[in-house]
C-alpha cells in the first residue's frame, strides 16, 4: 500500500476508534471508511490489534509534538512551558471533536496489561512523563523525577474527568494544582 494510502487507513481508523471505541469499531467499518480491501489492511497491519497499536503510537507521537510545541510557544522559561501544557489541555477539552483520551480508552477496552494496545498506552504515558521530566530538569526544580510523574498523572487525570465534564474546568483545576506543585518544587 502506498504511504499515503497507509496514512489514510490510519487516519480513518483513528477517527473511528476515537468516536466509537476500539471494540465497537469493526474491521469492515474501517475498510468502508478508508475505501480499501480487507487484504490490503491485513497485509500492512497484520491484525486489527496491530492497527490499533499503530494508531496509538502515531497518536502519541503526534501529541508529544503538539505538547512540545505548546511548551515552546510559552517562551524560554521551563516553568512557563509546563504551565502552558495545562492551558493547552483546556483548549483541547473545549474542542467539539474532543472525546476523551484514546490511551485511557485503550486500557479500559484492553484490560490485560500484556496486550499490545495496553502496552502502547503505557508507552504514551512514559513519553508524557519524559516531556515533563525534561522541562522539570531544565527548570532546576527539586525532585524532577517525582514531579514529572505527578504532572503526567495530573494531566492524564484531568483528561479523564474532562471527557465526562465536557468543559475546560478540569484543565483549569489541573493548572492550579500544577502551579502549587511547581511552587513547592522551586523552594
Amino acid at each position: 500500500m502506498a504511504s499515503s494510502k497507509r496514512e489514510h487507513v490510519l487516519t480513518c481508523a483513528r477517527e473511528l476508534f476515537e468516536s466509537e471505541g476500539f471494540h465497537a469499531t469493526g474491521v469492515d467499518r474501517i475498510l468502508e471508511k478508508a475505501g480499501v480491501a480487507k487484504m490490503t489492511l491485513y497485509n500492512n497491519f497484520g491484525s486489527k490489534d496491530l492497527l490499533i497499536v499503530e494508531v496509538l503510537n502515531q497518536s502519541s507521537h503526534n501529541m508529544m509534538e503538539k505538547i512540545r510545541g505548546f511548551a515552546a510557544e510559552a517562551g524560554n522559561d521551563p516553568y512557563d512551558q509546563i504551565l502552558a501544557i495545562f492551558r493547552a489541555l483546556g483548549e483541547w477539552y473545549q474542542d467539539p471533536q474532543f472525546c476523551g483520551c484514546m490511551f485511557q480508552a485503550a486500557v479500559a477496552e484492553f484490560p490485560n496489561h500484556d496486550s499490545e494496545p495496553a502496552k502502547a498506552a503505557l508507552e504514551h504515558h512514559k513519553r508524557l512523563t519524559a516531556v515533563f521530566l525534561e522541562l522539570c530538569t531544565n527548570a532546576k526544580l527539586s525532585e524532577p523525577d517525582k514531579l514529572s510523574r505527578e504532572l503526567a498523572l495530573l494531566a492524564s487525570g484531568a483528561t479523564c474527568v474532562a471527557r465526562q465534564a465536557k468543559n475546560r474546568l478540569p484543565a483549569d483545576d489541573a493548572l492550579s494544582i500544577a502551579e502549587i506543585l511547581l511552587e513547592r518544587a522551586s523552594k
